[in-house]
């Protein structure tokens, strides 16, 4: 019986309303704040004629821009979409099915339909001219990254074609991709916080253009924290050197920053200021999953699956970071204001060499295998410099024993095949015709000159020492008294 229940399929029905629930609440709590504002703003004049009817569709039509929507009022599109909204209905979208299996792609297209039925349904209340086919097509995207992501689906991930080496392979390549984005996330996220905290004299100052009351104040912070997953996922953009727009124009990257006039939105006091950038920021985040892929290296045995998986990890960030600046990329009024965010096409090529690659070459490098590589070498390294110095020893032994040789031979009384050399350090003796001379030590004492023919053999009797540059100097004098 507890097998049946295992195997039982989960009714549509029930997979319907989870899907439906978190957008339908999420869109309740954007419409009744919506509401809230216009009754403690009642009688401002800017409101004119407005009813909370109205201002009802206005709100549905911006909630609709966090799932790929556009609000047309006054002639004026917004789609810059407030993924604050849609990270919060994403999580709690998970909650909601996480108790329910999900089987296979039926299960899944039933979620998919359900999520887009609700912004089909809402987006008629909307001003006339706003597009909510495209927040359908954005919540069943959701819908289906949750499955994704879940922690409670059922193994179909593990079955059929990813059983197979390419299909393992492709799943690993996608969770590391997965990781490598978060961490590149994390670092947009820090660099955000601080840029906030260094800019934050610049946003008080913006904000106190505005001569609000308190509640209107804070919902104008509640509007701006809204955005603040977009502003991230532009300082991602800022990270990987693809860069941002806020209107034609500008252009905000690590290589460069150029600026036009900007709206007076307290938040954008944190952009940094027009000149050349920080290039050495892209040095430190390369250093970062670099490091992050050499951690990852010893989950795989051989090389040529690290490699392999590695590659796709780099297609998957190309992608990943594609879809990110496509999510966090729309309008925020008319004319240069309706371009902002990084372009799709670059956040990827970008993404793939700062992000992508460095992790890719972490794993190659760190691998057991490129490790062992390199002990290799090393030894070999040591061997042949052990080699080298090994026989630099024995040549200088040989010299050294060469020299004491020499040295016992002259204390011996052998011959003495070196010349004799002056004060000068020369071995040979000049006579004043200029010729050279070279001086022979006999075996009686005797000494001789020898001008350039046959020198006689010398031989030194027992009690004599050994001719120095001194002696030789005052040889021909002894000889002199010799004779005498």
């Amino acid at each position: 019986m507890e097998a049946m229940k295992a195997d039982a399929r989960t009714s549509p029905i029930r997979l319907a309303f989870a899907a439906i629930q978190p957008i339908l609440y999420g869109w309740a709590i954007v419409v009744v704040l919506g509401i809230f504002a216009y009754t403690v703003m009642a009688d401002s004049p800017a409101l004119g004629t407005t009813s909370w009817q109205d201002v009802a569709g206005i709100t549905t039509g911006w909630w609709l821009t966090a799932f790929g929507g556009s609000l047309h009022f006054d002639g004026v599109a917004i789609s810059l979409p407030p993924l604050l909204i849609t990270l919060l209905t994403f999580v709690a979208f998970v909650g909601f099915v996480r108790k329910l299996p999900v089987r296979d792609w039926i299960d899944i297209i039933v979620l998919m339909a359900a999520s887009a039925a609700v912004p089909a349904v809402l987006g008629q209340i909307t001003p006339t001219g706003t597009s909510w086919w495209r927040a359908c097509i954005g919540a069943a995207t959701m819908a289906f990254l949750a499955v994704l992501t879940s922690k409670n689906r059922t193994d179909w991930l593990g079955t059929g074609f990813f059983t197979t080496p390419a299909g393992r392979a492709i799943y690993d390549g996608l969770m590391l991709g997965r990781r490598a984005l978060a961490v590149g996330l994390i670092l947009a996220t820090l660099v955000f916080v601080a840029a906030v905290i260094a800019g934050w004299s610049q946003i008080v100052t913006i904000n106190s253009y505005y001569i609000l009351e308190w509640h209107s104040n804070v919902m104008l912070w509640v509007f701006q924290l809204s955005y603040l997953p977009t502003f991230i996922l532009w300082t991602l953009a800022y990270l990987v050197g693809a860069g941002f727009s806020i209107g034609t124009g500008s252009s905000f990257s690590v290589l460069g920053v150029e600026s036009a006039p900007l709206p007076a939105i307290p938040l954008f006091g944190a952009l940094p200021q027009p000149g050349d950038g920080a290039p050495f920021i892209l040095a430190i985040v390369v250093l970062v999953l670099l490091f992050v892929g050499m951690r990852q290296a010893r989950a795989f045995p051989a090389l040529g699956e690290a490699a392999l998986t590695g590659a796709i990890q780099v297609g998957i960030v190309a992608l990943g970071c594609s879809f990110l600046a496509l999510a966090s990329r729309g309008s925020i009024g008319p004319e240069r204001m309706s371009e902002t965010g990084a372009e799709p096409a670059i956040a990827a090529g970008m993404g793939a060499l700062i992000l992508g690659v460095p992790f890719l070459l972490g794993m190659i490098l760190a691998h057991r295998t490129s490790v062992a590589k390199y002990r290799e070498v090393l030894e070999m390294a040591k061997d042949k410099a052990s080699t080298i110095r090994a026989k630099a020893a024995d040549s200088k032994q040989s010299v050294v024993a060469q020299n004491a040789h020499d040295a016992d031979d002259v204390q011996n009384g052998g011959s003495v095949s070196a010349p004799v050399t002056r004060g000068n350090g020369q071995g040979n003796h000049h006579d004043e015709t200029g010729s050279e001379t070279k001086l022979v030590v006999t075996d009686e004492g005797d000494t001789m000159e020898d001008n350039g023919g046959e020198s006689p053999s010398v031989t030194v009797d027992d009690t004599s020492t050994a001719i120095t540059a001194i002696t030789a100097r005052t040889a021909p004098d002894a000889e002199g008294k010799k004779n005498d």
